[in-house]
């Protein structure tokens, strides 16, 4: 008889953990983090149609959660078996459960764009309703939740964006956190979208540079600058004012840092844009040169005259004035000096001088006029 029905030893592998008492836990606010799924291998023996009888189901594996504290904690595994079966051995005897607090906390929406604006527009400080949410969830992830995103799509938006938007929660490296529970799934979210431009800046002087100094250059730097504003308020701008400057203040520093008048509803797009107006100025300065009549072009005189050579030693000077940079760089040869002759006959004559300059005035040529006698030759 007993070769026919021996007793044998079997083993049940990956038998599901049941876990007890898991409202006691939730009553502590605890939740258990680790393990999601436990299993234990379980060995039994008994006479071999008792065993056929049987299935996994009829191996129940426990533990008790009851009576535990937030941490990890091992916690001992109970097998229950129909009676006429025993346990042999079964593993592990004991698991290690990760026990963690519920936690809840509230934490502000972020909203996130994608995409790319239409040309020429930027976009304005997103109005998020709600503005926060709360998460709940075991503490060890909660606390890894880095920021609760919205994201928005623009691509290619040239008007105000209105959109609801689901939510995401991620950790630091941009992942969905698993295991945390939201309250809301969704966010309004209103994007005022603005228009760009680029316009001249003009700038605006008051006052005047004392009399011995002229004006070279002045300008602006950067000359343009880029405006922001709603479309129908920008539209109509085609240029930036910058608030008066005192011109005679910029002899001594010719550079200053200037404020724009910007009209209301229009700001700049770089509001830490520094805008500097140089004004070059020079001081004007006299200097005179000398010549004689021999030095310079004569101009119309008869073939069959000539000069008498004692009035070609006639000197006389020429007064110029100009900025200072000008004049200091003007040489005699410079300037275009010429007597004209034109239809004077034998015999003494009264002529002047002309002269020409570049860039300088002529302000004097003394004595403004000559005697000078001409001869046959």
């Amino acid at each position: 008889m007993s070769e026919e029905n021996p007793s044998i030893t079997e083993e049940f592998k990956n038998i599901e953990v049941i876990l007890t008492n898991v409202a006691t836990l939730e009553r502590q606010n605890l939740v258990v983090l680790e393990p999601n799924e436990p299993t234990v291998n379980v060995k039994v023996s008994g006479k071999r149609n008792d065993l056929n009888k049987i299935t996994r189901k009829d191996i129940v594996a426990r533990v008790d959660l009851s009576g535990y504290q937030e941490g990890s904690r091992k916690v001992p595994v109970y097998i229950e078996v129909p009676e006429e079966i025993k346990v042999v051995d079964y593993s592990p005897r004991e698991i290690l459960f990760k026990f963690d607090k519920l936690v809840r906390k509230e934490m502000p929406i972020t909203v996130e764009t994608v995409g790319e604006l239409a040309k020429d527009h930027t976009l304005l400080e997103p109005v998020i309703k709600p503005q926060s949410i709360y998460v709940e969830g075991p503490k060890t992830w909660v606390d890894s939740v880095a920021k609760v995103v919205a994201f928005v799509d623009v691509t290619d938006k040239a008007s105000d964006i209105n959109v609801t938007v689901p939510i995401k929660i991620v950790d630091n490296e941009g992942n969905d956190v698993r295991g945390v529970s939201k309250d809301q799934n969704s966010v309004d979210v209103f994007i005022p979208v603005n228009q760009l431009k680029t316009v001249p800046i003009k700038i605006q002087t008051a006052g005047q540079l004392p009399d011995n100094y002229e004006i070279l250059d002045i300008g602006a730097e950067p000359s343009s600058i880029q405006i922001q504003g709603r479309k129908e308020l920008i539209k109509d701008i085609d240029s930036i004012k910058t608030k008066v400057i005192d011109i005679s203040t910029l002899v001594e520093n010719n550079t200053v840092s200037v404020e724009l008048e910007l009209p209301e509803g229009i700001s700049l797009l770089d509001p830490n844009q520094k805008v500097i107006v140089r004004l070059n100025v020079d001081e004007n300065k006299t200097r005179s040169f000398d010549y004689i009549l021999k030095d310079i072009k004569i101009l119309n005189l008869d073939p069959e005259l000539q000069i008498d050579p004692k009035d070609l030693e006639k000197s006389f000077s020429i007064k110029i004035e100009g900025t200072a940079s000008k004049v200091d760089a003007l040489k005699k040869k410079d300037l275009d000096v010429e007597l004209d002759l034109q239809d004077l006959d034998e015999g003494s004559h009264i002529v002047s001088i002309i002269a020409r300059a570049k860039d300088v005035e002529i302000v004097a040529i003394r004595p403004e006029t000559l005697e000078i006698r001409l001869i046959a030759e």
